[in-house]
C-alpha cells in the first residue's frame, strides 16, 4: 500500500465550521439528558484549566502528566489554561465577546498550554502561548473549550 494514496492513514485535522455545530451539539444532548451546567462546568475545570501551572515531573513532559492525570490521554490535541477560574468566569460576561450562540471569546489573552499528539516519535509535544481563547458559556459560566 502506498502510504501517499492511503487517506485511511492520512490525520486530517477538522475544520471548525464542522467541528462547532457538533460540539454544541453535544453540549446540547448532554444537558438534555440531565447532565446539569454544573458538571459541565466541573468537567471544563477538570479537563482545561490547570492553575497554578503544575511543573512537569521530567523536563519536556507537561503534556504527557497532565494528559494522564486528568484523564484526557488519547486525544490528539488538548489546550491547558493557565488562569484563575473567576478569570474565565469572566469571560462568560463583560471579559468577553459574544461570536454565536453560546460562544465567548476573551477580550485578554490568556496564556495556554497546547498538546499536540505527533504519529512519528509516539508522545505528545508542547507549545506554549498567549492568545484571545474562545469557549462556551451555560448560565454565565465557563463549560466548554474551543479547540
Amino acid at each position: 500500500v502506498d502510504p501517499a494514496t492511503d487517506t485511511a492513514m492520512t490525520v486530517r485535522r477538522p475544520h471548525l465550521r464542522l467541528l462547532l455545530p457538533l460540539i454544541l451539539l453535544a453540549t446540547c444532548l448532554a444537558l438534555a439528558r440531565g447532565q446539569s451546567w454544573t458538571r459541565l462546568k466541573n468537567r471544563f475545570r477538570e479537563h482545561h484549566v490547570d492553575f497554578p501551572e503544575r511543573p512537569a515531573d521530567f523536563p519536556d513532559n507537561y503534556c504527557e502528566m497532565m494528559m494522564f492525570k486528568r484523564g484526557v490521554y488519547g486525544t490528539f490535541i488538548h489546550t491547558f489554561i493557565h488562569a484563575p477560574t473567576r478569570s474565565l468566569k469572566g469571560v462568560c460576561s463583560v471579559g468577553g465577546i459574544h461570536v454565536s450562540t453560546g460562544l465567548h471569546r476573551s477580550i485578554f489573552h490568556f496564556t495556554v498550554t497546547t498538546s499536540k499528539y505527533d504519529l512519528q516519535i509516539g508522545s505528545y509535544t508542547e507549545k506554549k502561548y498567549s492568545w484571545n481563547i474562545v469557549i462556551g458559556c451555560w448560565s454565565r459560566l465557563p463549560v466548554l473549550y474551543v479547540e
